[in-house]
């Protein structure tokens, strides 16, 4: 499941993925994003990630891989919160292969992700 959640401004994505993602849920992101992306080069994002199951079907992985390649480079900041620990694997992976300043931050750090990524 994705949701938008309600710290979301124009100039910052704040999502929540829980569970298995669905092709259509990954879709709703992607438009959020693509909203945003309408009247600005860069925004930043904020990822809650909680008990989620990467990759719930084929063509949530696909948009997956089109934004990883894509859109995620207009991502100015990148703060994934959650305790699992491929999170801080993958956003030390990526960050020499972007532009993005990516941050790790444990469950319930929200607000504190929040005001990094969004300042």
């Amino acid at each position: 499941m994705i949701e938008i959640l309600t710290l979301t401004t124009e100039t910052c994505l704040v999502v929540k993925f829980s569970g298995k993602v669905t092709g259509n849920e990954y879709q709703t992101f992607i438009d959020a994003l693509n909203e945003r992306l309408k009247t600005r080069d860069r925004i930043s994002l904020v990822v809650v990630l909680t008990d989620f199951e990467f990759h719930g079907d084929w063509d949530a992985a696909r948009k997956d891989i089109k934004f990883g390649f894509g859109e995620y480079k207009h991502i100015l900041r990148a703060a994934l919160v959650g305790d699992q620990k491929w999170i801080k694997w993958f956003a030390d992976a990526i960050g020499p292969f972007t532009k993005t300043e990516e941050k790790q931050f444990p469950e319930g750090q929200l607000t504190e992700a929040f005001n990094w990524a969004c300042p």
